[in-house]
């Protein structure tokens, strides 16, 4: 009997090999320049350095150094991508752009918004949130400008977001700059992937861009430096040498070695000249940030044929980590500052060092926790199959899902924290200042004046009973001023609507100057309506502009081009008017003619004597002293801050132009100082009584102008004038 062996049961299919999980993508480490790396350390230290210890004195040019790498690696990635593809995908340049930068952006905005509610007064903490609504929307650079932020200037505190200006003006030009690209590339050099032709149609558009932009910021650096600085327009050429240096990257790379280590060293050796001869006093940053590129386009084209060995100050592993930790370090380092600013001891070696190490710790975190697990998620990578997709996140959970989860936890923490120890500044329990007793100020105002500056002087907590508020005060500033039209940009206003007191006064008083004047108006104002019809006083001016014979330099929008006719308008009235008495109050301050020269205290004293001449007034003009310098609340004032914080001393340049104007006349004019009504002993204090004194560093609030006005009237009456 045959047997059969038995049918083999059916095997399954095999299955096709399990497809590995799609990594994020990641550069390999091999493939970053050292060189470049280390730029962004040494430009990232360079402004970490200038803001915490205001030293060297350019390394602001620390951004400039950032404008021409991120235009440089931009535009040769979208050249490269052209080359190898044909085209340029917008879709993931800037979904690529958004994952790199936004989200470690919004972190420290969110943080900076919640923790400046805490620290902040109301009126800075509201002008911080609206700072990083503009700040996230990559406007910022704008809104500064419009503000008329001083990049320089050490009087106004500055917004704890205030370098999301240079994030602002990157994207903004990228929101262009890709498409330029498309458009050229498209119209001369459709069809090709031959490097050359592409490559030449980028240039002549990179330098078309080059030659408009740094012409126009050489133009709007002298005439309007505060925009210039922000402005997108006159640093797009900043951007743009790094993108015809990219463009001309096959030649560089042709360069013998030894000129690479010469033009490396070369570019190095200029970026750290720049760093000590370019400052705040010029033209910038047309033609004084030409220095910081021309020499960072140098080191980066050293490196394009290969690595840079012998740069060792670049390639070293310490800047090569610091470069990787450049974006976190930016964003991180002025909000720490200002924080820690407000909450430790005066400067000292060990506050500085307490916030420069507050600076790393912050920031490595946040790059680890925030940074890269967002820069290596398949977060707005692009249309892919759905188990692709999956996979790519189900790798990326498995290697940063531990870090998101922190990060968001102390996002979470941070707003809750915020939430829950919130107190508006005015609500804090206080000790009021000492009352004023024995005084009658219709007797002798100055004495209760004087009195109720000695207390605040003292006090050591906020009174609760300021009226307006001091956040009230900093936020109307001279809205409330009822002269405020009458010292406003453009046309001359009509007399009469600046005149107070009645028409048939039978004396009548000029007060004219820039905003200075104009802060005193409510005292005048008063002093009119009090007179019993004896005075009518007429209040006009311009505010930034000087009642000086020389034009004084300001940076308000049509100020320097209203002053000269705004002045000769009201002399001319003056002299037509032949007036009792003509009261002048200016700006005690040096500045800078029309052509940016300085002027000092004597030559503007004595450009004020010369306008003045022109009244036809000899023995009938008073010089009425601005209040000295004070400190801006904005930043003295907080709800961890005390009254002394706020006290200042009569500053040297203020004593100066007293010295000067009180001195004895041979016209006989005379002089009024504000110190009576200021200070006492020398300080100078944030309120007095029931008022704040000033509502930023040198303008009285109109409540207290009205206050003052017996003491002015008195001091007038003391001269004989009135």
């Amino acid at each position: 009997m045959r047997t059969t062996a038995p049918a083999e049961a059916p095997q399954p299919r095999p299955r096709p090999p399990a497809r590995p999980p799609t990594r994020p993508p990641a550069a390999p480490p091999s493939t970053r320049r050292r060189d470049i790396q280390g730029l962004r350390a040494l430009a990232v230290i360079a402004v970490i350095f200038d803001h915490v210890l205001h030293w060297p004195a350019g390394g602001f040019v620390g951004v400039d150094i950032f404008f021409v790498i991120s235009g440089f690696l931009i535009t040769g990635i979208l050249l490269r991508e052209h080359e190898r593809t044909g085209r340029i995908s917008l879709r993931s340049f800037y979904g690529s752009r958004l994952r790199r930068l936004l989200p470690s952006a919004a972190v420290v905005l969110v943080a900076t918004g919640a923790i400046g509610s805490v620290l902040f007064n109301q009126t800075r903490a509201m002008s911080t949130l609206w700072d990083a609504g503009a700040s996230f929307l990559f406007v910022a650079n704008w809104r500064f400008a419009a503000l008329g932020t001083d990049y320089f200037s050490t009087l106004a505190p500055a917004s704890a977001v205030q370098h999301y200006w240079s994030l602002s003006v990157e994207e903004q030009f990228y929101l262009v700059w890709p498409w330029l690209m498309v458009l050229v590339l498209f119209v001369l050099a459709r069809g090709s992937r031959t490097p050359g032709r592409g490559r030449r149609a980028v240039g002549i558009l990179a330098a078309v861009v080059i030659a408009a932009s740094f012409a126009y910021a050489v133009w709007d650096s002298a005439t309007n430096p505060t925009i210039a600085y922000f402005s997108t327009f006159s640093r797009a050429w900043e951007l743009g040498i790094g993108a015809i240096l990219a463009v001309a990257a096959p030649l560089a790379a042709r360069m013998p070695v030894a000129w690479r280590v010469v033009l490396g060293w070369a570019g190095l050796a200029g970026i750290v000249a720049s760093f000590v001869v370019v400052t705040g006093d010029i033209a910038f940053p047309g033609p004084g940030a030409a220095l910081p590129v021309l020499a960072t386009a140098l080191v980066l084209a050293a490196g394009i044929g290969g690595p840079q060995r012998t740069l060792v100050p670049l390639t070293n592993p310490v800047s090569v980590y610091l470069g990787n930790i450049s974006y976190s370090l930016y964003l991180w380092h002025f909000p720490v500052f200002v924080f820690l600013s407000m909450l430790l001891p005066a400067q000292s070696l060990q506050s500085t060092l307490v916030i420069l190490g507050t600076i790393l710790a912050v920031s490595v975190t946040s790059y680890y926790l925030v940074e890269q697990p967002f820069h290596r998620s398949p977060w707005l990578r692009g249309r892919r199959p759905a188990g692709e997709r999956r996979d790519a996140w189900h790798s990326w959970r498995e290697a940063f899902g531990s870090q998101f989860i922190l990060s968001s936890m102390g996002v979470l923490v941070i707003v809750i924290v915020v939430a829950v120890s919130f107190q508006p500044a005015g609500g804090r329990a206080t000790t009021e200042a000492p009352s004023v007793a024995g005084t009658d100020s219709a007797v002798n105002p100055e004495v209760a004046l004087q009195a109720e500056l000695a207390a605040a002087v003292a006090a050591t907590a906020w009174p609760d009973n300021l009226s307006p508020s001091r956040d009230d005060a900093m936020a109307r500033t001279s809205n409330d001023n009822p002269a405020r039209d009458c010292f406003d940009i453009g046309d001359t206003p009509d007399f009469g609507r600046c005149t107070w007191g009645a028409d048939s006064a039978p004396n009548h008083m000029y007060l004219v100057g820039d905003s200075e004047a104009l802060s005193y108006a409510p005292a005048f104002k008063a002093i009119a309506e009090a007179s019993d019809g004896q005075w009518k006083i007429t209040t006009i001016g311009l505010y930034g502009c000087r009642f000086t014979e020389v034009l004084v330099a300001n940076e308000g929008a049509g100020v320097m081009d209203a002053c000269p006719q705004r002045k000769l308008d009201i002399s001319d009235r003056i002299v037509a008017d032949a007036p009792q008495l003509v009261v002048v109050a200016n700006a005690f301050a040096e500045g800078q003619d029309a052509n940016r020269s300085p002027l000092s205290v004597e030559s503007l004293v004595a450009s004020t004597l010369a306008e003045t001449a022109g009244y036809n007034a000899a023995g009938k003009i008073v010089y009425l002293a601005p209040p000295p310098l004070g400190a801006d609340l904005g930043r003295c004032y907080s709800a961890v801050s005390s009254p002394q914080d706020c006290n200042v001393g009569v500053g040297s340049v203020w004593q100066q132009f007293a010295a000067a104007l009180s001195a004895p006349s041979a016209t006989g004019d005379h002089f009024v100082s504000s110190l009576p009504f200021s200070c006492s002993a020398g300080i100078c204090p944030a309120f007095a009584g029931t008022l704040p004194t000033k509502y930023d560093t040198v303008h009285l609030t109109p409540a207290y102008a009205v206050h003052v006005a017996p003491a002015i009237r008195d001091a007038l009456t003391a001269l004989g004038v009135i």
